[in-house]
């Protein structure tokens, strides 16, 4: 049975294409540079996807063609989000709360373990040992302000337990080090660093798969925030209705797709570091004289596809993978931590040009006055619920809003802030819980502590607290004029003169 998008790279890129989002780009391009900020500028223009097959200094059909902004936002009319849901196997004009929700459905089934098969695609040639170079690699050179050559920028790290009992299928950035070696952060909290720890503990390297091109799924949960001690292979299965297949690694017992592009195995050293960095991260700041010691990843074999295809991500300003990946998951998240601590919240989003820093956290106003509770009260709820979580460390600000206001929507949120948002009597500090180091006033601020403030802004009038019928009429064209009025302009709108809209 044919694969489909959210199962194989190179059919979301078959579907891409058809849609219309999607350009190959045959042209000779450098990897130092010019692919970074064609890809920049795609991210910023949201242009189609670019997928670089001439690249300077490529050898013969070898390692590799690169694939920039895989998950960007797109500007086809209606399918801002295609790329998301293609990689989820959702229509392409699926909207942002289609996406959580269906999401959020999957969370709710068994999870469906991989299925082990002998041999796969991503096996069809090997390098071993001495064989293997990294830096003879067209590994793009994206920023001029980047530390080095980061090739692993949207690949899927895995790695587990030393009993095997968790296998943990991960994203965090690598630069090449030498021929054989990467190096990248390995934060304590996340559950690599928790995971790397217990192989120190015992006194070992701890072995990982760095696998490239991977389903479109996988790589979209391995961003998702999901409990530790999951695995996130059987969350992958639910989500596409039947087992993952995956093989088993040349070098160690990890499984990895069967059909990624390829794939880089070895082991992360418990001793050795070298310096890494720095990069233009996801808040879109990069601070040139930073660099810090991180362990060094060394590679022992290298296992790939046919013409294999490595996919990029060039974080910076918004919008890339980190707004449409990682925070639409770390939403999902939310918002079923939230159900399940029983708060009246119908919807969790983080607005992409907020970075992955805000969350909107849209609730149920019906729910919310049987309640009987106030602002301060709700508020302070909200925020020890959602800072306590696994995603709470990477949320600094959360914004409560009414039902009447569309968390997807930038312009909402603002009007929402700006107009019921009262300073001080609406907002509530916590500082008893961390935050993650990349935020730049967290690492460059003026407050230098290991936790900084996190905060909730309750934009929310108390009427809406208790009132069943909220006491205003909004000032917009859907509130300000009769429903029939408003159909014979939408109706007539082309016979005035004006373009056609597109929603």
């Amino acid at each position: 049975m044919p694969l489909n998008s959210a199962q194989c790279l190179r059919q979301f890129i078959r579907e891409l294409e058809d849609e219309g989002d999607l350009l190959r780009i045959t042209e000779e391009v450098d990897p130092h540079l010019e692919i970074g900020a064609i890809t920049r500028r795609v991210y910023e223009l949201e242009e189609k996807a670019p997928l670089f097959e001439n690249i300077k200094g490529r050898k013969g059909d070898g390692l590799f063609r690169v694939f920039g902004a895989p998950v960007g936002a797109s500007r086809l009319p209606g399918k801002r989000f295609i790329r998301l849901a293609k990689s989820m196997g959702l229509s392409a004009t699926a909207t942002g709360p289609d996406i959580v929700e269906q999401v959020c459905r999957v969370k709710q089934r068994a999870p469906m373990p991989p299925r082990e098969v002998p041999t796969g695609p991503v096996k069809e040639f090997k390098l071993f040992g001495d064989d293997i170079d990294l830096t003879s690699l067209p590994v793009p050179f994206l920023r001029q302000n980047d530390g080095g050559k980061f090739i692993q920028t949207y690949g899927m790290y895995v790695v587990k337990t030393p009993d095997g009992s968790w296998v943990n299928w991960s994203i965090t950035r690598s630069m090449i080090h030498d021929k054989r070696s990467l190096v990248g952060p390995v934060i304590p909290r996340q559950d690599i660093g928790v995971i790397r720890q217990m192989w120190t503990d015992l006194g070992q390297d701890m072995p990982f798969a760095l696998c490239f091109g991977v389903p479109p799924a996988a790589i979209a949960v391995s961003g998702m925030p999901l409990p530790k001690w999951t695995n996130e292979t059987g969350f992958i299965g639910a989500m596409l209705g039947e087992p993952l297949d995956v093989t088993k690694c040349e070098t160690n017992d990890l499984l990895v797709p069967f059909n990624a592009e390829f794939v880089l195995e070895g082991v992360v050293s418990r001793t050795e570091t070298a310096p890494e960095g720095p990069m233009a991260e996801y808040p879109g700041l990069v601070f040139p004289e930073q660099k810090r010691q991180c362990p060094i990843f060394k590679v022992n074999a290298i296992t790939y596809r046919h013409d294999p295809i490595l996919p990029v991500c060039v974080t910076g300003r918004a919008v890339e993978e980190s707004e449409t990946i990682w925070a639409v998951t770390q939403a999902v998240e939310v918002l079923d931590i939230c159900r399940a601590a029983k708060l009246p919240v119908k919807m969790v989003w983080s607005p992409f040009e907020s970075h992955c820093l805000w969350f909107v956290v849209q609730v149920d106003r019906r729910e919310l006055v049987a309640l009987k509770t106030n602002i301060k009260e709700f508020t302070e709820r909200v925020g020890r619920v959602i800072f306590s979580s696994k995603p709470g460390f990477y949320i600094p600000k959360l914004f409560i809003v009414g039902d009447d206001i569309d968390p997807t929507n930038l312009n909402d949120v603002i009007w929402a802030e700006a107009t019921r948002c009262q300073p001080f009597a609406n907002e509530v500090f916590f500082d008893e819980y961390p935050n993650i180091p990349l935020i730049p006033y967290i690492s460059h601020g003026i407050r230098a502590s290991e936790n900084h403030y996190k905060v909730v802004k309750c934009c929310m009038l108390t009427s809406e607290f208790t009132d069943e019928v909220l006491p205003w009429k909004v000032g917009s064209f859907r509130g300000s004029y009769p429903e029939d009025l408003q159909q014979k302009v939408e109706k007539n709108w082309t016979k005035y003169g004006f373009g056609e809209v597109t929603e």
